[in-house]
């Protein structure tokens, strides 16, 4: 059974899934040195992260070598006070077939300008992207760990929960 502490993180790391556009994912082969990178990311309600990138992106060779990852998804903040988000670790993988149509479902609702994009591109550099974007894969991080940060609610507030 969930204590209250627990059940407030699911629902505070639901909402800030759902606010949040980016993520900042940590990658590493199994002899290089450690890879962080923004992505932008859209998740499911099981906490299933999705992103779209290309494979010879530092990170995507990394992953090709290495699922194991690592990630933080929190917004901007002046003061120490306003430190929040979630920090994660899980495994990642390409999707395809009916999981790459779900991500890419999940990717447009969250960002419809880029549905927009996808479905009607205007001039050459949009062409270029909702090309790109057809041809890029999509991961799935699956979180094994998920830690919710706020100091709002005092000075290393956390809370760590399994999906």
């Amino acid at each position: 059974m969930q204590d209250d502490a627990e059940r407030d993180a699911r629902i505070t790391a639901g909402r800030f899934l759902d606010e949040i556009g980016t993520l900042t994912l940590a990658t590493c082969s199994n002899e290089a040195e450690p890879w962080a990178a923004t992505v932008f990311f859209a998740a499911d309600k099981r906490f299933n992260l999705y992103f779209v990138s290309d494979h010879r992106t530092r990170h995507g060779r990394d992953i090709a070598v290495n699922q194991r990852v690592a990630a933080t998804i929190n917004p901007d903040c002046d003061n120490w006070h306003e430190v929040r988000g979630l920090q994660l670790s899980g495994s990642v993988e390409v999707v395809e077939g009916a999981e790459r149509a779900k991500a890419l479902l999940l990717y447009f609702k969250k960002f419809p300008q880029i549905d927009a994009l996808f479905q009607s591109p205007k001039g050459e550099h949009e062409e270029t992207i909702a090309s790109r974007l057809k041809a890029a894969n999509f991961y799935c991080v699956r979180p094994d760990k998920i830690r919710v940060i706020d100091n709002a609610k005092g000075f290393g507030y956390r809370v760590e929960f399994t999906p």
